[in-house]
């Protein structure tokens, strides 16, 4: 086990081999235990967001989704990235919960969502006991009839497939609620697998964003060990093809300190280094520019 801070946010990460120990133990307690699959832009938003940063910090188990955010909390551990390429520990739960026939129920936005979530879990691993499911699109009456309904099926574990704060905010509000032994926050990139079962590469709009959560976590660093951190709250938004707007981060230029002049030449110099960063901040605001114009192009 090892303590991370990415961007802000702190939780411990377990190998497959612990958290399966406390798998063991979250079946065997008499409390709702709640497990997180964190994403790169799950991580991104929470840091512009104290409530859902401590959401995350308060699940009994959270999980790395991949290898970027073990470097961004200074792990180096080619097992531990071994481990999430392979999405090994989700294949190892639901192994488990197959071979023991565990009463599963799933949580989805809508129909078609469930349809998709269904089938990538048979993928994954066939024989899975699902004993009920619903879609929030079609609930009236909010979380408390969706309780009722996972409470009616007396289920030992609970599969949510919903956009981060929507998953956070229902498991923390409904935990104390929930009749169940553990509630799972699952993701697109646990669920898009190769045939051998393996994480599948991100298409174009995942690359963008890993790129620019890597430069947000060396931008937090940096900043952290010089005794100062710079809030990303005025990160841009980027609306993506099929996805939830994300908070991509960018890097914010430090402030220019005015120095006193000694003489011409010095003053000379100060111009020059002023204009040096005006030209960076116009560089990076460009670059911003053509990196939403670009999504913006794919997605169309």
């Amino acid at each position: 086990m090892r303590q991370l801070k990415v961007l802000g946010v702190s939780f411990k990460d377990y190998s497959v081999r612990e958290s399966m120990r406390r798998i063991n133990l979250f079946l065997n307690n008499d409390i709702c235990n709640t497990i997180d699959f964190i994403t790169h832009d799950v991580l991104l938003k929470a840091s512009n967001s104290e409530e859902l940063k401590n959401q995350l910090e308060e699940m009994d188990l959270a999980v790395c989704t991949s290898s970027d955010i073990l470097q961004a909390g200074n792990v180096q551990s080619h097992g531990r990235e071994k481990e999430i390429e392979n999405n090994t520990l989700l294949k190892y739960i639901l192994r488990k919960f197959s071979k023991e026939k565990r009463r599963l129920f799933l949580i989805a936005q809508s129909p078609d969502q469930m349809d998709k979530f269904r089938s990538s879990l048979d993928t994954l691993q066939s024989g899975l006991n699902v004993v009920g499911s619903i879609s929030c699109s079609d609930v009236v009456g909010g979380d408390d009839t969706i309780v009722n309904e996972v409470n009616s099926c007396l289920p030992d574990a609970v599969f949510l497939k919903l956009p981060s704060p929507a998953a956070e905010n229902f498991i923390c509000i409904n935990k104390k609620k929930l009749n169940t032994q553990m509630v799972f926050a699952l993701r697109d990139i646990n669920l898009k697998v190769t045939e051998h079962g393996k994480v599948r590469k991100g298409d174009i709009k995942d690359f963008f964003i890993r790129h620019f959560f890597r430069s947000a976590a060396l931008k937090y660093t940096r900043e952290e060990k010089a005794g100062k951190t710079v809030p990303l709250e005025d990160a841009p938004i980027v609306v993506t093809p099929n996805s939830e707007p994300v908070i991509v981060a960018k890097e914010i230029p430090s402030p220019v300190q005015d120095e006193p002049a000694s003489s011409d030449a010095s003053n000379a110099g100060d111009g020059d280094n002023e204009l040096h960063t005006e030209e960076q901040k116009s560089e990076k605001g460009a670059e911003i520019i053509r990196f939403e114009d670009h999504v913006n192009k794919h997605s169309r």
